[in-house]
C-alpha cells in the first residue's frame, strides 16, 4: 500500500488512506473536498445560526468502561422513541442537515435502528460513532443499509494488552477489527480515532501501520476532555509535554505560526452546531455543558435561537474577548483552545485551559528545537497545574439558572 501523508490539526495527528481519500467532516473526521468550499458554507451557516450540525448521545449505556470516558448516567429514564421521532422532526423542520449519532455505545439502544432509519427517511446525512465491539454480520448488514456518511471506531491500542487496559474490556481490540473488518467488506467508509494516553503512546507507530493496513482514515487525538462529574480519571493519564512534542515531531508535518486576528473565533461554538443528551437537554457542544434549555420542556427552535447560553456564546467569542490566550506569546502556537475545557477546568469560558497551553508549547518546541518554552499566562497564574473537571453539569447548570 503507498504510503500515508501524516499531518497534524487542532491537536490531532490525522491520516488519509490511499483507500479512502475523501475525508468526513470536522469534529466527525476531517473535510470532503474541496475543503474551502465546505468551510465557506460552514462560515455562512454560522453567521445565519443555522443549526446545520447536531451531534446527539442517543444513551450513555456502554458495553466498555473506557478510562477515558466523559459520560456520567444520570438517574432518569433516557428519551424513548417516540420522544426521538419528534426531536427528528424539529431538527429537520430547523435546517439540521447533519446529525451525528453517538453515545454511550448506540447499538446499545433496542430501538437504534428505528431512530437512524427515521432520520434517513427526513433526509439527515448520517455520521455514526460506535466502539464497534457490538458489530456482527447481520448488524454490519443494517448499518450498510442506513448509507452512513462515515462510520467511526476507537482504536484504543495497537496489542490486545494496551486495548484491554484502555477500554476496561477483554478481547476489546479483537472485537473492534473483527467489526471494523465487517462494515468494510460491505463498503461503509470507516474512520478510526485513538486519544493518546500514557497508557498507549508508546504504540503510537504500531497503531498508525494497522490503519494503513486496513486503508482507512485514522485520527489521533491529544485533547483529553475532563469528565462531566468532575472527575480527573482521564487526565491522570493526559500526556506529559515531552510526550506531546515527541509525537508533534515524529510526525513530521510542517508547521508555521500564525497571528490569530482579533475578530476571528477560536472554534464555532454555537453557531451552526450543539449537542443533545440522552435526556433530551441541549448543550452548546460536547465539551460545553452547560445546559441551553430541556427538549422534554422547549421545542428546539426556542432553544437555539433564544437560549442565553448560546447568544452569548455568538455575540463575543473572539480572540480579542480571550484576555488571557490574546496577550498569550505563544498564541500563535495555538490550535486547540477549547471553551468546554476551560469552563471545566476553571469555571471561565473566556479562560485558556492547561491542555491547550501544552499542546501550544509543544509545538512551539517543534518549531524552536533546543530553545527555551515560554510560559503562558494561565501557568503564570495558576502556579501548578490544576485538577480536572472542577466544574460538573449540575454546578453549570446552578450557576447558569437553569
Amino acid at each position: 500500500m503507498a504510503n500515508i501523508p501524516l499531518h497534524l490539526s487542532l491537536g490531532s495527528v490525522t491520516v488519509d488512506s490511499a483507500a479512502a481519500p475523501d475525508r468526513g467532516f470536522p469534529g466527525c473526521g476531517a473535510v470532503m473536498e474541496p475543503r474551502d468550499s465546505y468551510d465557506a458554507l460552514l462560515s455562512r451557516l454560522g453567521k445565519e445560526h443555522v443549526p446545520f450540525t447536531v451531534l446527539w448521545e442517543l444513551t450513555h449505556i456502554c458495553n466498555l468502561n473506557c478510562i477515558m470516558c466523559y459520560n456520567v448516567p444520570l438517574k432518569q429514564p433516557e428519551l424513548s422513541t417516540a420522544e426521538c421521532y419528534d426531536i427528528l422532526e424539529q431538527l429537520a423542520e430547523a435546517g439540521t442537515l447533519r446529525l451525528i449519532l453517538t453515545g454511550g455505545e448506540i447499538l446499545s439502544r433496542h430501538d437504534f435502528f428505528d431512530i437512524a432509519g427515521r432520520a434517513r427517511e427526513l433526509g439527515f446525512a448520517l455520521d455514526l460513532k460506535t466502539n464497534a465491539t457490538m458489530i456482527t454480520p447481520a448488524i454490519a448488514d443494517r448499518l450498510a443499509e442506513l448509507a452512513p456518511v462515515q462510520v467511526e471506531a476507537s482504536l484504543l491500542g495497537a496489542t490486545p494488552e494496551t486495548s484491554d487496559a484502555v477500554s476496561g474490556a477483554r478481547h476489546s481490540l479483537e472485537r473492534v477489527l473483527r467489526g471494523v473488518k465487517l462494515l468494510l467488506e460491505r463498503g461503509v467508509r470507516v474512520k478510526l480515532n485513538t486519544l493518546l494516553l500514557d497508557l498507549n503512546v508508546h504504540e503510537r507507530a504500531q497503531m498508525l501501520d494497522l490503519a494503513q493496513s486496513l486503508g482507512v482514515y485514522y485520527e489521533q487525538v491529544l485533547k483529553v476532555s475532563p469528565a462531566d462529574d468532575g472527575s480527573d480519571v482521564a487526565g491522570l493519564h493526559q500526556l506529559s509535554l515531552m510526550q506531546m512534542a515527541d509525537a508533534l515531531v515524529a510526525d513530521q508535518t510542517p508547521f508555521t505560526p500564525r497571528q490569530p486576528a482579533p475578530a476571528a473565533r477560536t472554534c464555532g461554538v454555537g453557531l451552526s452546531s450543539c449537542l443533545i443528551s440522552p435526556y433530551g437537554v441541549v448543550y452548546p457542544c460536547i465539551e460545553l455543558r452547560i445546559p441551553a434549555g430541556s427538549l422534554r420542556r422547549q421545542p428546539f427552535r426556542e432553544i437555539w435561537t433564544t437560549a442565553p447560553i448560546l447568544q452569548r456564546l455568538r455575540a463575543n467569542h473572539t480572540w480579542a474577548n480571550l484576555p488571557e490566550c490574546w496577550t498569550c506569546p505563544i498564541n500563535t502556537y495555538c490550535e486547540g483552545r477549547c471553551a468546554g475545557i476551560a469552563w471545566k477546568e476553571h469555571g471561565d469560558l473566556y479562560g485558556g485551559h492547561l491542555t491547550a497551553c501544552q499542546q501550544a508549547q509543544a509545538r512551539y518546541a517543534q518549531v524552536n528545537p533546543g530553545q527555551p518554552i515560554p510560559q503562558t499566562p494561565l501557568q503564570a497564574k495558576m502556579g501548578v497545574a490544576p485538577a480536572f473537571g472542577i466544574v460538573s453539569i449540575e454546578e453549570s447548570a446552578s450557576r447558569f439558572n437553569l
